[in-house]
Formats: C-alpha cells, structure tokens, sequence
C-alpha cells in the first residue's frame, strides 16, 4: 500500500506540472498572469472531461478520442518495444563484456563514451541510409523507411529509439558491475569455488538492479521526447503527429498525461517487485 500511495502522490504531482507547464507558451506570448491561470483553469476542465475535447487538423474540428486511441496504442508499442530491447541487449552485451580483460573493457567504454555523443538526428539519419545502402547491395529490404497513409512501420522506429538507450545502458551495466566486482563479497565468493559468470550472472547482476531501475527512469523521458522526432523524421501517425497538428495546451496536457500512465504502471510494478527482494534480503 505505501509503495502504491507513493505511486499516486507522484502521479498527481507529474500531472499538476504537466498542466502548469501547458500554459507557458500563452504566458510568454501574452505576459499576462491572469491569463496564464485562465489557461491552467482551463486545461485542469480538459483532463477532468477529456472526451469532450476536439483537435483540429487542416481546420476540420474533430472529437481527439475518435481518432486517437489506436495511434496511442502504436506509439505505446514503438516506445514499449524499443526501451525493453535496449534494456535486455545491453545487459546481455555487459555480461560478455565483464568476461574480457580489463584492458579491452578500458577500450569499450571510451567507445561507448564516444558513441553517447552521437545527435539524436544523426543517429536517425545513419539508419536510414544503412537500410537504404543495404537495399541497393542485397536487393532486401529491411524495412520501410516511411510510412505511408495508414501503413504502420516497426522496425525502423524501434531500431532508432533503441540505439542510444541501449549504448546508456549497456556503458551504465558495465560501470555498475566493475564497481561491484570490487566489492569484498565478490573475491570471498571466488574463494569459496564460485564460477565468475555465476557471480556476475546472480550476485553483481541483482544488486546492480536498483541503481539501474532508477536509472531508467531517465533513459525512458529521454525517449519519449526522441518520439516526437522519430514520427515526424518517419512521418508515423502516431500519438505525437496531435501535437504539432494542434499545438494547443489542452492537446498537449492530455497527450503527456496520457503517454505517462503506462510507464507509472510500469514501473510501479516494477518498484513493488523491488521492494519485495529487499525485503526478503532484509529477513534474511
């Protein structure tokens, strides 16, 4: 129960600011602090009764949940898709990389230092051109570089939303597990005639687990703002095309609020199995 009021507490307060920061764009414009409440006010009514709002493409008002839910769904399952398989391949990637020596991990991480860099747009623009370049050498196609009319792409947008995440996790994972490696624990289990991948794979692996579940947390924000890139540079009608289509505050608060639910389930979820380990660990 205190995991999940913690949970709601933070709920309300990530909507409270999503609503204040929806009407900044009008402060700026007008610098009028009443008008500013007025929007806020207004955008609080929006959220409680969000069926009723309407978006306007191409000037034609139209109601937003028509339409909206099954871009939500894909752009859910793009986000969704892209952030478990950066998680899980960069922990396979650190696992391998723990077993070299030290002095080709030394190689690894300047690499991966390098490659963290990297834009965003330039990362996108590279896979694009990989694909195509693939294409004209082997005549196959990985994968539809666009998307067209109600055609839904995969691939190429879980493949540029994945690759900086999984470089943050897998250079993360790898600083995580040399920190453990040192710990006395780690030579006592050694000692005790322990194979060195079943440390790393059962000990150094769990405790590394909850530095990275608050870790990832950031990692997830820093895709959903890629999003919005990764549909427009793919013109993918996803969740974000109804924010640079109706860039009112009310479209805005609604479509932030309602990307953030299932990531606060997420990662509840994820905390309370947290909690039950440490608690088992504790009784131990």
């Amino acid at each position: 129960m205190a995991i999940l009021r913690k949970m709601l507490i933070q709920f309300l307060l990530t909507v409270v600011s999503i609503v204040l920061i929806s009407g900044l764009p009008d402060l700026f414009l007008t610098k009028n602090v009443s008008s500013y409440w007025e929007k806020i006010k207004d955008v609080s009514v929006s959220l409680l009764h969000p069926g009723h709002l309407q978006y306007i493409p191409f000037k034609q008002p139209r109601p937003l949940f028509r339409d909206f839910l099954d871009p939500y769904f894909y752009s859910i399952t793009i986000l969704l898709t892209a952030f478990l398989l950066a998680f899980f391949l960069a922990q396979v990637l650190a696992w391998m990389t723990m077993t070299l020596p030290e002095r080709v991990r030394a190689v690894i991480k300047n690499l991966l230092t390098l490659l963290e860099s990297l834009p965003d747009l330039l990362v996108f623009a590279l896979v694009q051109m990989f694909i195509v370049f693939f294409y004209k050498q082997t005549s196959i196609l990985l994968s539809d570089v666009a998307s067209l009319g109600e055609q839904r792409i995969y691939v190429i947008p879980i493949m540029c939303l994945m690759i900086l995440p999984f470089i943050y996790f897998y250079k993360m994972m790898v600083l995580l597990s040399e920190e453990e490696s040192k710990m006395p624990y780690f030579d006592f289990s050694r000692a005790k005639g322990l194979r060195r991948t079943y440390v790393l794979l059962f000990h150094v692996t769990r405790n590394t687990y909850e530095t990275l579940f608050h870790f990832s947390k950031t990692v997830l924000w820093f895709m959903i703002s890629n999003l919005l890139l990764v549909e427009w540079i793919f013109n993918i009608d996803g969740i974000t095309y109804y924010l640079y289509s109706d860039f009112r505050p009310e479209i805005m608060a609604v479509i932030l609020v309602f990307l953030a639910i299932p990531f606060f389930v997420f990662f509840g979820f994820l905390e309370f199995l947290l909690s039950i380990r440490l608690r088992r660990e504790a009784g131990a």
